[in-house]
């Protein structure tokens, strides 16, 4: 497989009142994993969207292999050898996991009047095996959990056998596991003579695999990295007093993203009271056919971390409490039992969920980033006895919430899909604070946000627990669960496996310990990993 040449000259795009991409000029070359980095809204999915056809740029020329190219839409850019991952999942919910990996590219006999099924079957499973993968092919997509419905569009770009791969913050919703066979397979694919475009706001993952790093900031590319000979990354055209010993690291690569030298981002944890409020109580609870026998306790001003393996049944425990599946067991708020038959109720108690799913259960990406914002919460802007909407209020509260979160939303009046994903995400956690819960329980919380918007929402989530909120925050990433929470549950094949302490999060192998635990094996054991089993392990791989 060769890769292909892909050039952008002086791309510019022009939204309603806002710049996207200002004059950026770019290569990308076969047998090479390019990595775009920047805050949310630098102009990354922007792009992408360029070079895969979703958009059509304002000014500019894209070239493959030195010849021009315009590509009107998605179709033109594959036919072209252009295959893109986005950040939003775009499976057809009612086709199954093996429908859905070959959509358009299908298996056919009888010179192509019938689908061949077990010839889809095996090669959808061949590259599903690819990405370490294992699903149940004839599963629907829309029953598939957000890590699950990734790598099913994974393997879709793997079917197209493209010349190009494009992949938009694969990793955000995998764990530690998962995204380490991932970035090894990006490997893989470099090492075929693949053209590889890689997406992350993991920068250890960019600083770990990516042979070439460009940093864009509000539409425009401002610095740009190269690995060299001894497998570091180095600052292109670095001035003259830059140290010569001084590769790029992610505070480097953080620090051109933003423009300034960052700090820790996690805020200083203060005492979780041990003696406050029980407010959330699980006893034997669990979701039906994904968990059970789940017994936790979330306290006022405690943050409560859920970590686990990709299908552990985090997510699916976190629904059932909210009345999105059936449930067994007892759940108790504030020392009394509750059913909850939907959102809508668990709100009205004092309960909010951010959801994972931000496109499909987060947001109405069709309607305005004002309206987003204040339908949870619509009965506290209605007049006249909710015959009137008072839209001033409205917009002066999303307003004060794009301040607090530094949301890059130049109309707020748009459909939210105008945004970046990373400005979505920031939408979708705040609309729920807007209600004022007792209890906000959040799944991945940060998936696609930038490291400097991580930061804030780190601390608006710490905020919250000094005022006597619950919190529960359900990732995949390790060091926010360490650097954000109390103390930490860990979930393993639907079950608790047990539990970190805050004495424990302060070792310094407390990691390997909830790897371990999310593994399924004892805590007592050994803390040293398998090298194989081990995200680390890969990265090192990598790096040499």
């Amino acid at each position: 497989m060769n890769g292909a040449r892909l050039t952008v000259r002086d791309i510019s795009v022009q939204y309603p009142g806002v710049l996207a991409l200002d004059g950026v000029s770019l290569e990308f070359v076969p047998g090479e994993i390019h990595a775009i980095v920047g805050e949310n809204g630098a102009g990354k999915s922007t792009l992408m969207k360029v070079l895969s056809g979703s958009i059509r740029p304002t000014r500019g020329t894209v070239l493959l292999d030195g010849v021009a190219h315009v590509f009107a839409k998605p179709s033109h850019a594959l036919a072209a050898g252009i295959a893109m991952v986005h950040q939003e999942l775009n499976l057809v919910a009612t086709l199954s996991v093996a429908e859905n990996v070959l959509l358009g590219r299908e298996c056919t006999r009888w010179f192509g009047v019938a689908i061949d099924r077990a010839a889809q079957a095996t090669r959808a499973r061949e590259l599903l095996a690819m990405l370490g993968a294992d699903l149940d092919l004839d599963c629907a997509a829309g029953e598939l959990t957000i890590a699950q419905a990734q790598f099913v569009e994974i393997a879709k770009c793997l079917a197209s056998d493209a010349r190009v791969l494009i992949l938009d913050e694969p990793t955000a919703v995998l764990g530690e596991r998962e995204a380490a066979r991932l970035l090894a397979r990006l490997r893989l694919l470099r090492d075929e003579g693949r053209t590889v475009i890689f997406i992350s706001h993991h920068l250890d993952e960019v600083v770990a695999v990516a042979d070439r790093v460009s940093v864009l900031r509000d539409g425009r590319l401002v610095q740009s990295f190269a690995r060299v000979g001894d497998g570091t990354l180095r600052r292109v055209d670095a001035p003259a007093e830059a140290p010569a010993d001084a590769p790029a690291d992610e505070g480097a690569l953080a620090g051109a993203m933003v423009g300034r030298t960052l700090g820790s981002i996690y805020p200083e944890k203060t005492a979780a009271a041990s003696e406050s409020e029980l407010v959330l109580e699980l006893i034997k609870f669990g979701a039906v056919g994904r968990s059970h026998d789940i017994s936790l306790s979330v306290r006022a001003g405690e943050i409560v971390g859920l970590a686990g393996l990709v299908g552990s049944g985090r997510t699916e425990t976190a629904e059932a409490m909210l009345g999105l599946r059936k449930r067994a067991g007892e759940l108790r708020l504030c020392g009394k039992a509750r059913v909850f038959s939907n959102p809508r109720t668990a709100m009205d108690e004092g309960v909010a969920y951010v959801s994972e799913d931000r496109k499909g259960r987060g947001l109405h990406v069709t309607l305005s980033s004002i309206v987003n914002m204040t339908l949870p919460s619509l009965a506290a802007f209605t007049r006249w006895g909710g015959v009137r909407i008072d839209g001033d209020q409205e917009r002066a509260v999303t307003d004060v919430w794009i301040n607090e979160f530094a949301i890059r939303c130049a109309r707020p009046d748009l459909p939210i899909s105008s945004l970046s994903g990373g400005n979505q995400q920031k939408f979708a956690l705040a609309r729920w604070m807007q209600t004022r819960p007792k209890v906000l329980i959040m799944d991945e919380p940060t998936r696609g946000v930038d490291v400097g918007a991580k930061g804030e929402i780190y601390r608006i989530i710490a905020q919250l627990a000094r005022e006597g909120v619950a919190c529960i925050i359900i990732s995949s990433e390790l060091p926010e669960l360490i650097g954000v929470a109390h103390r930490v549950l860990v979930i393993h094949e639907g079950s608790l496996a047990g539990e970190v302490s805050a004495a424990q999060l302060r070792e310094a192998k407390c990691e390997e310990r909830i790897v371990r635990l999310a593994s399924g094996l004892s805590a007592q054991a050994s803390l040293d990993l398998k090298a194989n089993d081990s995200k680390e392990h890969v990265l090192k791989e990598n790096r040499a």
